[in-house]
């Protein structure tokens, strides 16, 4: 695939996976994506850039471009959601969030 068009994919699976977790999370999808660091909005990030790897199959290095951060900030980010998936309920909300993006069109 050339990789002007695969960036642009994960341009718009990171925005998609940005609008899921911040509509579950109930936080604004433009802090999100941003810089926003308060707790509800780091959260939803951490969530988005899980989806974005768990849910879309992105390499640690795609979501880290997508989103524009560091490598070590997407692996924190997914070994954090990995460890609160011990929970089940916070399994099960999670199982939910990655369907969701499985089945979102992706068109850049």
């Amino acid at each position: 695939m050339d990789l002007v068009k695969q960036m642009r994919e994960d341009q718009a699976r990171a925005c998609i996976a940005v609008a899921v977790a911040a509509g579950a999370c109930g936080a604004r999808a433009d802090a999100v994506a941003g810089g926003g660091r308060e707790i509800r909005v780091a959260f939803a990030r951490q969530v988005a850039m899980y989806l974005a790897s768990v849910g879309f199959g992105m390499s640690l290095g795609r979501v880290a471009r997508a989103f524009g951060r560091d490598r070590s900030t997407v692996r924190h980010a997914c070994r954090v959601m990995e460890e609160r998936r011990e929970n089940p309920g916070f399994d099960r909300w999670m199982d939910a969030l990655e369907a969701s993006v499985a089945r979102a069109p992706v068109s850049a």
